[in-house]
């Protein structure tokens, strides 16, 4: 299951902010992400100790998220220099999100080799 594997993936590659990221395995993540903290949300309505599990979760997953966007932005060729323009609430966040959803590039770039699939 692509959902499952690239979630997975992500969560296990949190500390790199190198290589490169395909645009599947960013989407994927990121679909995998939304739907586990819908959830964590809606059980945090039913309150008590579970009311913080969504804000536990977006804090656990904050720098996976983080990396996995970086290595997105390296795999179209462009620096993570890009990534505050994602969080600032600007018109520029449009851009960002035109970034992820590019295609790779097919060759080398400097961040690293293009994948094979």
């Amino acid at each position: 299951m692509p959902l499952i594997e690239n979630y997975i993936a992500g969560l296990l590659r949190y500390t790199d902010f190198k290589g490169r990221s395909e645009r599947a395995e960013y989407w994927w993540f990121t679909f995998a992400n939304l739907i586990l903290a819908s959830v964590f949300w809606l059980l945090g309505g039913l309150g008590g100790p579970i009311r913080s599990l969504s804000l536990l979760y977006a804090l656990a997953v904050l720098v996976p998220n983080l990396a996995v966007t970086v290595r997105r932005l390296h795999d179209t060729g462009r620096s993570a220099w890009w990534l505050p323009f994602a969080v600032l609430p600007t018109p520029l966040v449009f851009l960002i999100l035109f970034f992820m959803c590019l295609p790779s590039e097919a060759a080398d770039n400097k961040y690293g080799p293009a994948s094979s699939l």
